[in-house]
């Protein structure tokens, strides 16, 4: 049988992690995540950590049933003698802001990194929001 490619591995990865926010398993989103992972979301607030995460998606799945997001790889590049690898893709997402359905899209990159048991991890993700349908909140201003 033949092993699965690390492009192969990060899209079932991603898969994985897409299904964890369908089903509101914030447990195996954890998993998915590096330590030190780090994020940028799509309305430029930063986040760092595996376990700060872990706790952000529990808190929402809990605070916003309606809460959904889906991220869609477009290109995976890997480099596997340093275990490292980008996906970059196209994110969508909804949830209730002020009583209201909000619809948001946009476009993320990832950086993936492989474990030393062979498992790759987010190392970090930037989300860029390039269209929101109801009541969006902007980024703060710098």
């Amino acid at each position: 049988m033949t092993q699965p490619t690390s492009t192969e591995m990060i899209h079932s990865a991603r898969e994985r992690f897409n299904s964890a926010i369908a089903t509101k398993d914030a447990d195996i989103i954890k998993t998915l995540l590096a330590p030190n992972y780090h994020l940028i979301t799509g309305r430029s607030a930063q986040f760092h950590g595996a376990e700060e995460e872990g706790i952000r998606w529990s808190e929402l799945f809990h605070a916003d049933p309606t809460a959904v997001y889906r991220r869609t790889p477009r290109e995976v590049t890997a480099n596997e003698s340093w275990g490292i690898a980008q996906e970059i893709g196209s994110w969508q997402g909804s949830y209730t802001a002020e009583g209201i359905l909000v619809h948001a899209s946009g476009v993320y990159a990832a950086k993936w990194q492989r474990t030393k048991n062979g498992q790759w991890v987010l190392q970090a993700e930037v989300f860029t929001t390039l269209v929101c349908e109801g009541p969006c909140d902007p980024p703060d201003p710098i």
